[in-house]
């Protein structure tokens, strides 16, 4: 009797240390979800004056602090492949929500060596030189 007490406390022990792994096995899958990128904007186009901005996925970024020589003076950027990055004209990545409002523009993983002609929200290239406040980055779904 005291044996199969035994290996029933222990299987049920087991048990308990199976399925209290498994919140640490998804803790590590929401991390890797927030992982970051590391873009590179630059001053001027065909990729002159460059620094890598590393971005937390679905975290927006304000040019501002140690960024702020780069508020309305970004021509040009470098995404990685499997991203898509929204570039704002307003801090705090807002947007008045319209996508013909021309606040915004939506780049995919790539290289966009200038501003001066980026694909708008709306279809219709748009002049993005110098208008970037604030950032956001999301992986391709």
């Amino acid at each position: 009797m005291f044996s199969k007490l035994a290996s029933f406390i222990t299987t049920g022990l087991v048990l308990a240390g199976v399925a209290s792994a498994m919140p640490a096995f998804h803790a590590v899958e929401e991390r890797e979800a927030e992982a970051g990128v590391n873009i590179q904007l630059c001053l001027s186009v065909n990729f002159g004056n460059c620094i890598t901005v590393p971005a937390v996925t679905g975290s927006c970024v304000n040019l501002v602090g140690g960024l702020a020589g780069w508020n309305d003076d970004v021509s040009g950027v470098q995404i990685p492949l499997g991203f898509v990055c929204t570039f704002y004209d307003n801090f705090s990545c807002l947007s008045s929500g319209a996508s013909d409002n021309g606040d915004s523009v939506t780049l995919q993983g790539g290289n966009w060596p200038s501003f001066l002609s980026v694909p708008g929200d709306n279809g219709v290239n748009v002049n993005w030189n110098d208008r970037t406040s604030s950032f956001l980055c999301t992986p391709l779904i």
